[in-house]
Order: C-alpha cells, then sequence, then structure tokens
C-alpha cells in the first residue's frame, strides 16, 4: 500500500522547511509503527509512505489522524512518470469506479518532462472520458482525479481524507501544562501540541487529604494525549501539605489565587529541568472565579516563562465539543477529587491586587515552601494509549 501525504504551513517555512519535512517523516514513522513495518520518503514537497498491503486501511486513517502536519493524504497508484504509462495505470482505476463525470487535476512537480500540466490533464481528460462515457466537469464532478508527476515516478490519487492539520510534533520546541482531570487543560494540552509543541505534564492532587482518583484520570488523560506524541513525561505534585499551611497562614478570600501562584512557581522549576520553553495552563477568561482579569494578572506577576492559555477565548460549550472531538471528555467526566476543590474558600475573591498578595506572601517562606514540595514530585513516562 502506498499513500501519499501533504502538508500545508509547512511549504512556507523559506529555508527552514527541510526541517519541518523531517519532523514531519519522523511523526508519520512514529505513529504508523504499531500497525506494522512503515516506510516514509520525501517527493517534491510531499511524502510517500509505504505499507504491506494486508494493512485495513481504516486503521491507517485512525492512526494517520494522530499526526500533526498533515493536511490532506490519500492512496495512490504509482507508474512511471509518462502519459502513455499514466493511461495504463488509469484503466484500472476507472474500472473500479462509476461516474457520470469528472474533472482532471495535474501536477507536474518535476518541470524537465517534456509535457506541461496542461498536456497532462488535456490526454489523460481525453482519455477517461472515452473509456467511461463520462463528461467533465472542472466545478463539482462526482469523481476529481489527481495526478502528480513526479522525477522518476506518477501518483495517481484515489483518495483526498483531510489530516488533522498544525504543526509536526516536536517543531516548535518543549512547553509544560499543567493538567487537571477536568475538561479543560486536555483540551489546551491539545492545542499547543497541534502547533508543534512537545509537552511535558504537571498534575497537582491534594492525597491523601482528598483521594487520589485524579492521579488516575490524569494518567489515563496523558495516555490518551500521547498519541500524538509518543510517550511522555507526566509529573505528579502532592500539593495538599502547601494548601493546609496556606489556609493557616493566609486569609481565605485570595486562597485560590495564592495556591495558582504557587503552582507556576512549581512548574517553573518542573519545565526548567526538562528545558521547558513555555507553561500552558486551561484557563477561560472569566470561566471561574480565579479566571477573571484581575486574578490572572496577579497570578502572572510570579512567572518567568511565558504562560500560554489557549483556551482563554472559548466557552465551556466550544471547550466540551472539543473534548469530545479528540477523545478526552469521557475521562474528563469521571468523578474524583480535584486539588482546587480542596480547602476551597466560601467566597473565593474575584478581583486581587498584586500588591496585596505580595504582602500576604512576604511573610511566608516561599523558597522553602516551593523547594520542600518539589523534593516530593514523583516523575512518570506515560505511554500512548492505543
Amino acid at each position: 500500500m502506498k499513500i501519499v501525504v501533504h502538508y500545508a504551513e509547512i511549504g512556507l517555512k523559506g529555508r527552514n522547511r527541510p526541517r519541518f519535512e523531517e519532523r514531519l517523516r519522523l511523526g508519520l514513522q512514529r505513529v504508523l509503527a504499531p500497525v506494522g513495518p512503515v516506510t516514509v520518503a520525501h517527493r517534491f514537497g510531499r511524502l510517500l509512505v509505504e505499507l504491506p498491503d494486508s494493512i485495513p486501511f481504516d486503521q491507517v486513517k485512525t492512526h494517520i489522524s494522530r499526526c500533526f502536519g498533515v493536511a490532506y493524504y490519500g492512496r495512490v497508484s504509482v507508474c512511471a512518470p509518462s502519459l502513455e504509462a499514466l493511461e495504463s495505470e488509469l484503466t484500472e482505476f476507472l474500472r473500479q469506479r462509476k461516474f457520470a463525470s469528472f474533472g482532471i487535476r495535474a501536477r507536474r512537480a518535476e518541470k524537465r518532462h517534456p509535457f506541461r500540466s496542461s498536456d497532462i490533464a488535456r490526454q489523460l481528460g481525453q482519455f477517461v472520458a472515452s473509456q467511461t462515457g463520462a463528461r467533465v466537469d472542472l466545478r463539482n464532478p462526482d469523481q476529481w482525479i489527481d495526478i502528480h508527476v513526479l522525477t522518476d515516478e506518477a501518483l495517481i490519487l484515489h483518495e483526498r481524507i483531510p489530516g488533522p492539520g498544525g504543526m509536526p510534533t516536536g517543531s516548535a520546541g518543549r512547553a509544560s501544562c499543567l493538567i487537571s482531570g477536568g475538561i479543560d487543560s486536555p483540551v489546551a494540552s491539545y492545542e499547543l501540541m497541534k502547533r508543534g509543541a512537545s509537552l511535558d505534564f504537571i498534575h497537582f492532587h491534594s492525597a491523601p487529604f482528598t483521594s487520589g482518583a485524579s492521579v488516575d484520570k490524569v494518567r489515563d488523560l496523558v495516555g490518551r494525549l500521547a498519541r500524538y506524541q509518543g510517550p511522555s513525561t507526566l509529573f505528579i505534585v502532592p500539593f495538599g501539605e502547601l494548601q493546609t499551611e496556606l489556609v493557616q497562614e493566609a486569609p481565605a478570600e485570595p486562597r485560590i489565587v495564592l495556591y495558582r501562584r504557587f503552582m507556576l512557581r512549581i512548574a517553573e522549576v518542573l519545565a526548567h529541568r526538562r528545558r521547558g520553553l513555555a507553561l500552558i495552563t486551561g484557563e477561560s477568561l472569566g470561566q471561574v472565579s480565579s479566571q477573571t482579569l484581575a486574578n490572572l494578572d496577579t497570578i502572572n506577576r510570579v512567572a518567568t516563562l511565558p504562560v500560554l492559555r489557549p483556551l482563554i477565548g472559548m466557552d465551556k460549550q466550544e471547550i466540551i465539543s472539543r473534548a469530545q472531538q479528540i477523545d478526552t471528555f469521557d475521562i474528563s467526566i469521571e468523578p474524583d477529587d480535584d486539588c482546587c476543590s480542596y480547602l476551597m474558600p466560601a467566597r473565593p475573591a474575584t478581583f486581587t491586587r498584586p500588591d496585596r498578595i505580595d504582602r500576604i506572601e512576604s511573610k511566608l517562606d516561599v523558597a522553602h515552601m516551593v523547594e520542600r514540595t518539589v523534593e516530593r514530585v514523583q516523575q512518570e513516562i506515560i505511554e500512548p494509549e492505543p
């Protein structure tokens, strides 16, 4: 089985384009390795995948859908780069299809051939019409026939299947995502992976003050997200002791903002271990009390790395729809004790001032609290879910 894979944005990368193409080639090899022996080769602005014919194409489609950077793809017939060879190969292609109208889309990637793209379309259009009796329709045909002529071979596409788009995994560098067992942060993770970021995951839990259900959920969520980038690092942060100390030493109303500031501090330490360039959260503007502009500003003041919030302008239904689309919603709605609900104040502040929070924290041994928590962090490698 031979499959041609096309990309979109990568083609605009100028002199950096080979690096992005190689990232995409490696990504295709990774996602397709579980289905069988695979080779992926560069071909003039596209990639050609070869797999055993015995592998079901539906299984192949499932795995390619997890490879960011793919604009569209499809099975192909391969022949010599001549009009005569294309006519011969089209005979079998036409035998398997019935249509009343068709259009030819021809691309000549190799300009040294003695014919032009228009010559290919005209001669093969006449051939298809004579073989099938179908009429030419270049606006809305029953069947498009796509032909790509390369240096040493020509390709006849059997279909054009949309890919997931985005940029190849790893092409944008490494970042760390603060992931809970809820709906939002897995979606935020997906959105950044789609833009080429390789992610590590950081989960804060309040065990033994709460059950360990959130940790098990997050392992499952990371396993599902790892389908898109391969084995993934998960940091499991015991946060309950620090929360208890904040309850004893700080006022109740700004408690959630204080939690979030400490989370960013701890996450930065862990991100630096992995040479991460940014932190990612699933916050959406105004969704809960800690996500007002004022509180986000107060929280951000402690970060030195960029804090990326890909869901900031999305409402809850949009996020739920995305979670359902990427297959994380069913895990996220399982019941658990989230660390943010442990020792929640009765009336959380919706507007905090950084100077007031700084005064509260000046009475705390912030550096020691962060260091003590980081020392107890567990690190795991989560394998992709099948």
